[in-house]
């Protein structure tokens, strides 16, 4: 950008750390800054590797990544960060932050001549993540166009998903992404499960895309020696395009879940411990599977048949959801 325009440009710094899932659900804050500041820079800074989801004219011109300032320093209730990072902060008008941290905020107005807008990560009321994220932010900016984060795809990401699809031979419709994994073991569906669902999709002649991180449990191993084809660790732009390709979308509570929603997959999300009101894939077009209450919160009592009935109904196109106070179909299995 040239010197003089960057003068008179308002610009502005979001910085927050997280998983992918984390980044996801603050779209829609970038989304209302990019409503109530049509003209800014607004530049992310987090993982770059996740964060790129924000790279686009909707949301941000840039991402740079944390690890190109000592942003560690600021945590510290006195803190002294280089020269080089004093000189970025006071570019920005406003700098909103969303680390855990107490001491950020005074530590961001010390270097920030602009608006310093400090927010949690998470939640400590039973309010969708989404609007917990804007709160902070009330008070300068209309709410975002849409509460439902939306990933949009570069053509970039869509060819090279093409260029998969042809090479992993898969067909043009009927392929169902699934991902057995999650960020922690307590959230999983019995491995059982999934067997029983991928033997169902087998029988109808469908395809399952086995979906998998870098870290995933035995599950996904066992999963993946029954032969199906494999989206494994991919980056997230291409992981995006090759989700929106597919039919339907099968997981747990994880990132992946919240991606396929935001690149407007039908989605079925297995929930057990975590809250569907708070962290709910936020689409008109998921339906939530969680376990009723006062019963254990967790997945090991739900039946392979009530996953496939629902899965065979989103294929169908009969499916009818029926939108929460957080847009998702919440619906409770039985005990």
């Amino acid at each position: 950008m040239p010197e003089d325009r960057e003068k008179d440009t308002p610009r502005v710094l979001l910085m927050r750390s997280g998983a992918i899932g984390d980044w996801i659900v603050t779209l829609p804050v970038l989304a209302a800054l990019r409503q109530a500041f049509p003209q800014a820079w607004i530049e992310v800074l987090g993982q770059s590797e996740r964060a790129v989801l924000a790279c686009h004219p909707c949301y941000a011109q840039q991402v740079t990544d944390l690890a190109r300032w000592d942003v560690h320093r600021l945590f510290a209730p006195q803190a002294a960060v280089s020269r080089e990072f004093v000189a970025y902060l006071a570019r920005f008008t406003l700098v909103v932050a969303y680390l855990p941290a107490p001491d950020l905020e005074a530590s961001l107005r010390r270097y920030c001549p602009g608006t310093v807008v400090h927010g949690t990560p998470r939640p400590a009321t039973r309010v969708h993540v989404t609007e917990h994220l804007f709160q902070p932010l009330a008070p300068l900016v209309a709410p975002p166009p849409q509460w439902c984060p939306r990933v949009y795809l570069a053509p970039e990401a869509e060819a090279a998903a093409a260029r998969f699809w042809r090479a992993h031979a898969l067909p043009t419709t009927g392929v169902v992404a699934v991902h057995p994994g999650s960020g922690g073991p307590f959230k999983l569906w019995p491995l059982e499960g999934w067997r029983q669902l991928l033997a169902w999709l087998r029988r109808q002649g469908l395809m399952a895309l086995l979906v998998s991180g870098p870290a995933e449990p035995p599950a996904v191993a066992a999963l993946a020696a029954e032969g199906w084809p494999q989206a494994r660790h991919l980056p997230l732009p291409l992981l995006a395009a090759l989700l929106a390709r597919c039919q339907a979308f099968v997981g747990h509570d994880s990132g992946i879940t919240h991606l396929a929603a935001a690149v407007g997959t039908p989605v079925l999300a297995l929930f057990g411990p975590t809250d569907p009101l708070v962290w709910g894939p936020r689409s008109p077009r998921a339906c939530v599977l969680h376990p009723p209450a006062p019963a254990p919160l967790t997945l090991d009592a739900l039946p392979a048949a009530v996953v496939i009935d629902t899965l065979a109904a989103l294929l169908e196109g009969t499916f009818v959801f029926t939108p929460s106070a957080v847009d998702c179909t919440l619906r409770v299995f039985p005990a």
